[in-house]
């Protein structure tokens, strides 16, 4: 009889064996979606502090619990809260880890020290990389053979070099401004670089000077726009030919027509 009773005992515990701690063991891979929500724990945030993470033994659903003060934090009842874990998920819940640091038992995780820490910097790609390393996801069947998931790295941009454009000189030019009888002509200094540049107009007649800039885009249009020594100014638009002759209007503070024409490269 006695022979009998030991080998259902010893039955019994190669069918059911006993856990050797409070956390989960064995093969684990836990879904995207709780990855992110792990993600979440680790992270904390508005006070919060990670606690206890405990899983459901397929990967699929989680729970956890934070503390508020991080040199406090004391953990909760094993019992109790794996009770609550299956409650609510309504599948069998181990604990998963403790804090920041994994206690999974699964052959390739040791289960402390900082390989088994995980840093709250991650983000989701980092933290797939890192389970994937101590083989709670992806395919990694070993610690002798893990594999990384997939993640698409952007090809290194390789940056095209660019020649800048840059003008300077001088050309003629000839303006009409309503308010003077005569065409005023004469010519413009210019700096131009990235089709960006300044101008320097003299008035006729000693009325002063004008500064300006003026800004050239694709499609031959560009804007322009001058301030002078006699408290006037004006502002327009303007067409242009690389290298080529340019012509503009607009009009002044006053609402009088400004229009101007500058000569092309000789």
């Amino acid at each position: 009889m006695k022979k009998i009773l030991g080998i259902v005992f010893l039955t019994l515990i190669m069918f059911n064996p006993v856990k050797s701690g409070i956390y989960g063991e064995g093969k684990l891979k836990l879904s995207d979606n709780i990855v992110r929500y792990f993600m979440q724990y680790i992270k904390g945030g508005n006070g919060k502090y990670p606690s206890d993470f405990y899983i459901t033994t397929d990967g699929m659903d989680a729970t956890y619990w934070t503390c508020i003060a991080q040199s406090n934090c004391k953990p909760g009842s094993v019992k109790i809260d794996k009770i609550s874990c299956e409650q609510q998920t309504g599948k069998p819940c181990e604990k998963f880890a403790r804090k920041r640091q994994i206690k999974w038992k699964n052959g390739i995780n040791p289960g402390k020290g900082k390989v088994s820490t995980i840093s709250s910097k991650l983000d989701i790609n980092e933290l797939k990389v890192k389970l994937t390393e101590l083989g709670f996801y992806g395919n990694s069947a070993s610690s002798a053979n893990t594999t990384t998931p997939k993640i698409t790295k952007k090809k290194k941009e390789v940056k095209k070099v660019v020649k800048k454009y840059e003008l300077k000189g001088e050309r003629s030019i000839a303006l009409s401004w309503e308010g003077y009888e005569d065409l005023i002509a004469g010519t413009v200094n210019f700096d131009e670089t990235d089709y960006k540049g300044t101008l320097n107009l003299p008035l006729p007649n000693n009325d002063g000077t004008c500064d300006g800039t003026y800004s050239l885009q694709k499609g031959g249009k560009g804007t322009w726009q001058i301030a002078c020594s006699n408290n006037m100014g004006a502002a327009g638009t303007l067409k242009w030919v690389k290298d080529g002759g340019v012509t503009g209007t607009g009009r002044d503070h006053n609402d009088k027509k400004v229009k101007f024409t500058v000569s092309k490269n000789s």
